[in-house]
């Protein structure tokens, strides 16, 4: 239902702009608004009347900036906009048959819903030695952390390691959200460390500390991880050192 209904606001708003004007490019839209090229009135007042509607900005002839799409059924859009779609924070608020509409608050990009944050995560590097951190969420349906720490020098050879250490886990400092179980593996392979974190609650920010032994000396590296929305996520961290 909702991609069919995405769908339909596709066809319906969208197609390449030619040039600047003050031409209407949206057919529904058509002769139903006033106020120039940058902003416009659907009908007069903005509400519906058997048509279409749609008060706020315009470019090149499509609804871009901020405003409010109004369907001839009571559905409405209200939000930004880019070339005819929805695009930033805005709110699909759908009329169904049924006694509870459906409501769509959030982020969108290219007229598709993408979720209640722009960007579902946040990573702090707190120490110079992280040289990467990799963060991406395989699926909704578990309340899982995974973190894969991985040493670049960790099983190598040369004149002062035989088999460089590879960086083990010392503390996490919670910040918000917890955890019930941890599981460590740290035989899985010769230059990586795996710490998988269950039971989650998000959102969840921590800070995590490492520790790497090297040239008799411990090396102590740290980042902090926020994940705003549950789901199973799968987090790489690599440690140049």
């Amino acid at each position: 239902m909702k991609q069919a209904f995405l769908y339909f606001l596709s066809l319906s708003i969208t197609a390449a702009a030619l040039s600047q004007s003050c031409e209407v490019k949206v057919d529904s839209l058509k002769g139903q608004y006033t106020g120039g090229c940058r902003k416009g009135l659907a009908n007069g007042n903005g509400t519906a009347t058997g048509i279409d509607s749609y008060t706020g900005d315009f470019k090149n002839g499509y609804p871009e900036g901020e405003g409010k799409y109004t369907w001839k059924n009571g559905s409405t859009y209200e939000g930004s906009w880019k070339h005819g779609l929805f695009d930033g924070k805005g709110t699909l608020n759908k009329v169904s048959n049924t006694d509870k509409p459906m409501v769509m608050s959030g982020f969108w990009k290219a007229g598709k819903y993408i979720g209640q944050h722009e960007k579902p995560y946040e990573v702090h590097l707190l120490t110079n030695n992280i040289s990467d951190v990799n963060v991406r969420k395989s699926n909704n349906k578990e309340s899982v952390i995974s973190i894969n720490v991985k040493s670049i020098t960790a099983g190598s050879s040369d004149e002062k390691y035989v088999h460089a250490p590879k960086p083990e886990l010392k503390n996490i400092q919670q910040i918000e959200g917890r955890f019930e179980q941890e599981v460590d593996d740290t035989s899985a392979s010769i230059n990586s460390n795996r710490y998988t974190f269950r039971d989650v609650t998000f959102p969840f920010y921590a800070i995590f500390s490492f520790e790497t032994k090297n040239d008799f000396k411990f090396d102590s590296e740290r980042f902090g991880l926020e994940l705003f929305e549950d789901g199973k996520w799968n987090v790489q961290v690599n440690i140049d050192n």
